[in-house]
C-alpha cells in the first residue's frame, strides 16, 4: 500500500537545503508554488509500482510520533487532557510534537532540514508539494482509496477537490496522494461593522443582502469615511498582498474588492501559463489601491502590518484609531471579531462578493503527511489506518477532533457551569440537561466558551452520516449563517505545478514584486517606470519560470 518514499541522498539534500534556505528569505514558504487547487479537479493516482499489502491485516502500529500546530487544542488550552481523551478512544501511543506556534513554519523547516523526521505531521499546502517532490513524504494514494472514510457515504461534495489538491508530482514527477485534509481550507470574506454602516445611514441588512458593484463598494467606503470619527484609513489589513513583504498565496485574498480578476503570480490562462503580475488587471488593480491610499481610505502603513496588527486596529477601543473595514477568515472568526469589539451590542456584516470579484478564493487545506521515516519503521500503514483514517469516523474520536476533551472542552452530562466575566462583570451561569451537547468555558480563556478543536464542524469533509454531529446545535449562529455566506460564494482555483526553475527563481520574482506595487501604489514610481525595473531585473527569470510551467502541461 503506497510507494516507498525515495530518502534523500547527501547530495540531494545539500540541494534541497538551499531551497529551504531560500525559503526563509520570504518567510518560510513557497507560496506561488501552490495554496490553492482546482474546485472539482479529480484525484490522479501515480502509475509507479504499487506494493500490494492486505489492509484488513494491518495492525496498530507502535508508538509513533506526530507534530502538530496550534489548530490543534494548545498546552494552555487543555492539550493533555485532549491527549489523553484521545489514547483513551484509540489505544494509539503518540508523542506530540508541540512547537510554538508562532513559529510552526520555522519549525518545520528545521525539523526537515535536520533529517530526524516526525512519522506524521501537519503541512501548509507549500511544504507539502516541495517535501513530496525531494521525497520525504509516504504515497497514501492507495490507502486512501482502500480506506474506510473514502468508502463510507459520508462524504461531502467538496471532498474530492480537497483531496485532489494533495495529489502532487513525486521525486519521479509522477503525482500521487502526500496528503490528508479532514477538512476545506476555508478563505476570507469582508465584515463592516453594522455601525459605521448605521453611522453612514446605510442598512446593515440591504448591504447583507446585495451584491454590490465596486463603485457601489466604494461609495460605502467614502460615506463610512466621511461619518468616521477619525474621516480617514477605513480599512484593516496586512500588506497590499497577503502577508505584505513576506507575500501568502492566495495573495489577493485580503483586498479583493480592489483586486478582482487580477492575479498577482503566474497562473493558466487558455491552456498556457502567464504572468498574472505583468498583466493589465494587475495595473487597474494597483491604480484602484493608489485611489485607495489617496483618498486616506487605505493607510499607506498598511504594507507592513502584520494580520494582528490590522485585527487590533479593526477591534480598537479608540474610535479614533479604529477601522471600520476587515477582510479575513470566514466562520468562526466573524464570531472571534464579535467578541472583541468594543462596543457588544455592535455586530458584523459579511457581505457577499461584489460583482467584479464574482466568488471568495478559498485555499487549499493544510494537510496530514506520513513521512519516509514512518514507512522505514513499517508504520506508514498502520498510522494511515488508525490515525489518520479514524479522524472522520463518524462518531467519538470526529467529535475529539471537532470539539476537544470530553470533560474539558465539551460535555454532555446534566451539570450547571459558569462562563467568567470580563473587565468585573458577573459571569454568566448555564445549565445543562443530560445527553446535551454543551461547550464547556476555556480553559486558556474562562470568559469565553470552547468552540472548536482541529476540525472545524462546518468545513469538514465528510459528516455523520444519518447520525447529526452532536455538537452542531451548539455553534453559534453567527458562525454558520457566515460559513453559509461564504460557502455560497467561493470557489477554489487551480494550484501551480513544482518545477525546480520556479523553486530557484520565485524569492527574487516575488521581492520584486512587493517592491513594484508598493513603489506604484504609493506614488513613488509610474507604473511603466516600476513595470521596466521589473522586466530588467526578473523579466528573465520570469521568462523561464513560464517554460518551465508550460512544460508541465501534458
Amino acid at each position: 500500500m503506497g510507494v516507498k518514499p525515495r530518502k534523500p541522498n547527501k547530495e540531494g539534500f545539500k540541494v534541497y537545503e538551499k531551497t529551504l534556505k531560500k525559503f526563509a528569505a520570504v518567510g518560510l514558504t513557497l507560496t506561488s508554488v501552490v495554496g490553492l487547487v482546482a474546485c472539482g479537479s479529480k484525484n490522479n493516482t501515480t502509475d509507479s509500482k504499487k506494493e500490494t499489502v492486505d489492509w484488513a491485516s494491518v495492525e496498530k502500529p507502535g508508538k509513533f510520533t506526530v507534530m502538530v500546530d496550534g489548530t490543534i487544542v494548545k498546552e494552555t488550552n487543555g492539550a493533555a487532557e485532549f491527549y489523553k481523551y484521545y489514547k483513551e478512544l484509540t489505544g494509539l501511543d503518540i508523542e506530540w510534537i508541540r512547537p510554538d506556534h508562532s513559529s510552526y513554519a520555522d519549525s518545520v523547516k528545521n525539523t526537515f532540514a535536520s533529517g530526524d523526521l516526525p512519522d506524521v505531521v501537519l503541512l501548509n499546502s507549500d511544504y507539502l508539494a516541495n517535501f513530496a517532490s525531494n521525497g520525504y513524504l509516504w504515497d497514501m494514494t492507495d490507502a486512501w482509496e482502500q480506506s474506510a472514510t473514502k468508502n463510507s457515504g459520508r462524504l461531502t461534495d467538496m471532498a474530492d477537490a480537497v483531496m485532489a489538491g494533495n495529489v502532487l508530482a513525486g521525486p519521479d514527477g509522477t503525482k500521487a496522494l502526500y496528503g490528508f485534509s479532514p477538512t476545506r481550507g476555508n478563505g476570507c470574506c469582508t465584515y463592516v461593522k453594522a455601525s459605521a454602516l448605521k453611522a453612514a445611514g446605510l442598512d446593515p441588512d440591504k448591504v447583507a443582502n446585495e451584491t454590490m458593484t465596486y463603485d457601489q463598494y466604494y461609495d460605502m467606503l467614502k460615506k463610512i469615511q466621511a461619518a468616521s470619527s477619525n474621516k480617514n484609513y477605513v480599512i484593516s489589513t496586512s500588506g497590499f498582498v497577503a502577508g505584505g513583504n513576506k507575500p501568502e498565496a492566495p495573495y489577493t485574498n485580503y483586498l479583493p474588492e480592489f483586486y478582482q480578476d487580477a492575479q498577482f503570480t503566474f497562473y493558466l490562462k487558455d491552456g498556457k501559463y502567464v504572468d498574472g503580475f505583468s498583466e493589465e488587471a494587475m495595473k487597474k488593480a494597483m491604480d484602484r489601491l493608489k485611489t485607495a491610499i489617496d483618498d486616506k481610505i487605505l493607510d499607506p502603513a498598511t504594507q507592513n502590518a502584520s494580520t494582528k496588527e490590522a485585527r487590533n486596529k479593526f477591534t480598537n477601543k479608540d474610535a479614533n484609531l479604529a477601522s471600520s473595514v476587515f477582510t479575513y477568515w470566514a466562520g468562526t472568526w466573524d464570531k472571534n471579531l464579535t467578541k472583541l469589539l468594543p462596543d457588544q451590542t455592535d455586530s458584523l456584516v459579511a457581505i457577499k462578493p461584489i460583482k467584479e470579484v464574482g466568488k471568495y478564493v478559498e485555499r487549499l487545506a493544510p494537510a496530514w503527511a506520513i513521512t519516509y521515516k514512518a514507512y522505514e519503521n513499517g508504520k506508514a500503514e498502520g498510522i494511515f489506518k488508525y490515525f489518520i483514517d479514524t479522524m472522520l469516523d463518524g462518531g467519538d474520536i470526529q467529535v475529539a477532533w471537532e470539539y476537544g476533551a470530553k470533560g474539558t472542552h465539551w460535555d454532555d452530562k446534566a451539570e450547571t457551569y459558569t462562563v467568567a466575566g470580563k473587565d468585573g462583570k458577573e459571569g454568566k451561569t448555564y445549565t445543562a440537561a443530560e445527553g446535551e451537547f454543551h461547550n464547556l468555558p476555556s480553559p486558556e480563556t474562562p470568559s469565553t466558551l470552547t468552540t472548536k478543536n482541529h476540525i472545524d464542524p462546518d468545513l469538514a469533509i465528510a459528516g455523520f452520516g444519518d447520525k447529526e454531529d452532536p455538537g452542531h446545535k451548539a455553534q453559534d449562529p453567527i458562525i454558520t449563517e457566515c460559513y453559509k455566506m461564504f460557502n455560497a460564494n467561493c470557489e477554489m482555483v487551480e494550484a501551480l505545478p513544482t518545477t525546480e526553475v520556479l523553486s530557484n527563481n520565485i524569492t527574487d520574482i516575488n521581492t520584486k514584486r512587493v517592491e513594484v506595487l508598493s513603489q506604484v501604489v504609493l506614488g513613488t514610481k509610474s507604473y511603466d517606470e516600476a513595470m521596466a525595473d521589473y522586466n530588467s531585473q526578473v523579466g528573465a527569470k520570469v521568462t523561464a519560470v513560464i517554460e518551465s510551467l508550460n512544460e508541465t502541461i501534458k
